[in-house]
């Protein structure tokens, strides 16, 4: 299975993050600002970085399914931590065993990241939320929004 399988494959079955796009804007997403772990020539876990604002958020976290409770997951958000020169750091998460990795790796809870930070990962969320309902994806939709109160934002600055 070639990298771009994998990640719609994965995207398809994990409902709490975006969904899956195009062939071609899954290649594009995997050739951008993004981290990838290996198991020889198998991908089997990714990450991606986009700017919000002056910060960076790590954003849309996977593991397979095949490989977590291995420290995967640990060893992807440090290879982003490396690869990030941004003093702010972001990464919204309501997943228990993801909030344990970044508080391991000296990441904070912060409630209020600033109103220009704030306004814009609301618009991300809002445009996300469009592109779901034009999509028809109900259940990834109800799946989380239903959670939406337990996301924290964790923080990590000057690394």
């Amino acid at each position: 299975m070639d990298d771009v399988e994998w990640l719609l494959s994965t995207l398809s079955a994990e409902l709490e993050v975006r969904p899956p796009t195009s062939r071609r804007r899954e290649a594009r997403y995997l050739a951008g600002n993004c981290v990838k772990l290996y198991h020889g020539e198998r991908l089997i876990a990714y990450a991606e970085m986009r700017m919000v604002g002056r910060h960076m958020e790590i954003s849309t976290v996977l593991v397979d399914a095949k490989y977590r409770g291995q420290g995967k997951g640990k060893e992807l958000i440090k290879k982003a931590l490396k690869s990030i020169t941004c003093d702010k750091i972001l990464c919204c998460t309501k997943n228990p065993a993801m909030a344990k990795v970044l508080h391991d790796l000296g990441f904070t809870v912060k409630k209020w990241p600033g109103f220009y930070t704030y306004t814009i990962l609301s618009i991300n969320t809002l445009r996300r939320l469009f592109s779901m309902l034009l999509r028809f994806e109900f259940k990834r939709i109800w799946q989380q929004g239903k959670g939406i109160h337990t996301y924290d934002m964790f923080v990590i600055e000057e690394k």
